[in-house]
C-alpha cells in the first residue's frame, strides 16, 4: 500500500510543470548588483559566482588568484563592461574564446546617459531614455539619414562589386563609433530598475542558449524577478517622492540613472573620479555650489573615505548620509539586488528628509 501511495504522489507531481534539472553552465559575474540579478534568473538551477568581494570598488580593484580561476572555468561571463570593470580587461582577452562575454551596457534598448564632464551637475531638459541607447531627438534624426544612407548604398553595391568592399570596410568603421559612444556613456546602468529588468530579459536569454535544455526554466525566472523588480520600481518612488525635489551632493558621480528614474534633484558630485582626492579648487567650487543652491545634505559611500564629505557639511550644518551604488553591505543571491536598492532609497530618503 505505502509503495502504492509513492507510486500515485510520483505521478501527480510529474504531471505538473517539468522540474529543470541543476545547470551544468559555470558563471561568473563582476559585481554584485550583476551577481544578483543574474542569481534571479538561474533560481534554483545553480547559483553565479561573485568575482569583486563586499568591500572592494570597481573602479580600482585587482584580480586575486581564485578570480582568475573562477574566470578561466567560467562558460558564461557578465559584466557591465569596459568603462566599469576595467580590471577584467586583460584577463577575459586571455580566455581565448572559450567564454561567451557578454558587456551589459551594449544590450539593445537600454536608457545610457553620457557621462557628465565635470562636478556641477545641470538638469536634463530633454529625456535621453528610449530607444538607440539613449540618443537624443538629434542623433535620432541623424541615425534615420545614416539608415537612408545605408540603403541607398545597399543599392548601389548590388550594381557595382567594387563598392562592397567599401561598405565592408565602412561597417568596421562603424562598429568601432559605436564602440567609442558606448565608451561615453555612463556605466551605473543597473540604477535604473527598468535597465535592470533589459539586464534580466538578456540574461535569460544568453543563459537559454547555453543551455537549451534550461531555457523554459530560464525565461520563467526572469518573468518572476521582472515582476519583483516592477514592484521594487513603484515602493522607491512611493518612499522617495516626498524629498524628490531636496538637493543634495554626492561623493561620486554614479548615481544619475537612479536620478533621473526617481526624479531626483542631485545638484554635483565631490569627485568624478572616486580613486583621486579632489584639490583645493574643486573644494571651493563645491562650497560655492552647496551655498548657491542651498544643498540639503551630502552623501558618502562606505568604500571611500568619508572626512571630506564630513568637513563639506560641517561648514555650513549641512546634513550627511551614506548610499552605496553597488551593495557592499548586502548578501550575494536574487534578494542582493532588491537589498541594495531598498538601502540606496532609505540613506537617500533619511538623509533629504532630515530636519534642519
Amino acid at each position: 500500500m505505502r509503495a502504492l501511495m509513492l507510486a500515485l504522489l510520483s505521478l501527480v507531481f510529474s504531471a505538473g510543470t517539468p522540474v529543470a534539472a541543476e545547470t551544468q553552465l559555470r558563471v561568473s559575474t563582476s559585481i554584485l548588483p550583476v551577481q544578483s540579478l543574474v542569481a534571479g534568473v538561474m533560481a534554483n538551477l545553480g547559483e553565479p559566482d561573485l568575482i569583486l568581494p563586499p568591500g572592494a570598488s570597481p573602479h580600482g580593484y585587482a584580480l586575486r588568484p581564485s578570480d582568475a580561476l573562477s574566470l578561466s572555468r567560467a562558460d558564461v561571463i557578465f559584466r557591465v563592461g569596459p568603462g566599469l570593470e576595467a580590471f577584467l580587461d586583460r584577463p577575459l582577452t586571455s580566455l581565448s574564446g572559450k567564454a561567451v562575454v557578454v558587456d551589459l551596457i551594449g544590450i539593445p534598448g537600454l536608457q545610457l546617459l553620457p557621462v557628465r564632464e565635470n562636478e556641477a551637475f545641470e538638469r536634463h531638459d530633454h529625456d535621453h531614455g528610449h530607444g538607440d541607447h539613449g540618443h537624443d531627438d538629434h542623433d535620432h534624426e541623424k541615425a534615420k539619414h545614416d539608415d537612408h544612407d545605408h540603403d541607398h548604398d545597399h543599392d548601389k553595391a548590388r550594381h557595382d562589386d567594387h563598392d562592397h568592399d567599401h561598405d565592408h570596410d565602412k561597417a568596421k568603421h562603424d562598429d568601432h563609433g559605436h564602440e567609442e559612444r558606448l565608451a561615453g556613456m555612463d556605466h551605473h546602468i543597473w540604477l535604473d530598475t527598468q535597465n535592470a529588468v533589459l539586464i534580466v530579459r538578456h540574461a535569460a536569454k544568453v543563459l537559454g542558449e547555453a543551455d537549451p535544455e534550461n531555457a523554459v526554466a530560464f525565461s520563467a525566472n526572469a518573468d518572476a524577478m521582472v515582476k519583483r523588480l516592477n514592484a521594487l520600481e513603484a515602493r522607491l518612488r512611493d518612499r522617495i517622492a516626498p524629498v524628490a525635489d531636496r538637493p543634495f551632493i554626492v561623493f561620486h558621480d554614479a548615481y544619475q540613472y537612479f536620478e533621473r528614474r526617481f526624479g531626483l534633484k542631485a545638484v554635483g558630485s565631490i569627485t568624478i573620479n572616486p580613486e583621486v582626492s579632489p584639490g583645493a579648487r574643486q573644494i571651493s567650487r563645491i562650497r560655492s555650489r552647496i551655498a548657491d543652491q542651498h544643498v540639503h545634505c551630502v552623501l558618502a559611500e562606505p568604500q571611500f573615505n568619508s572626512d571630506i564629505v564630513k568637513a563639506l557639511a560641517g561648514d555650513g550644518g549641512i546634513h550627511v548620509g551614506v548610499i552605496d551604488p553597488v551593495g557592499t553591505r548586502d548578501g550575494a543571491g536574487s534578494n542582493g539586488y532588491m537589498t541594495m536598492m531598498e538601502r540606496l532609497a532609505s540613506g537617500l530618503g533619511a538623509c533629504l528628509s532630515a530636519e534642519g
